[in-house]
């Protein structure tokens, strides 16, 4: 199976009023749309900051099957 590599930044506004970008990067399945990216990055940012909201967010592949 083919599997291609994904880039993510999610802004995320912390309880304290600070906002932070956590940069998420993985692989994942050749295809993956920007939303299915999305949602997995927002879920690792908002696990990294409990009580965050996402306020923005980017993604992008390398586009090189692997």
């Amino acid at each position: 199976m083919s599997t291609q590599h994904y880039n993510a930044q999610i802004h995320v506004r912390t309880k304290a009023g600070d906002l932070v970008t956590i940069y998420h990067d993985t692989s994942g399945p050749v295809g993956m749309s920007a939303s299915e990216v999305r949602a997995a990055a927002e879920k690792v940012a908002l696990a990294e900051v409990p009580g965050g909201k996402v306020e923005g967010s980017r993604v992008s592949t390398d586009g090189k099957q692997h």
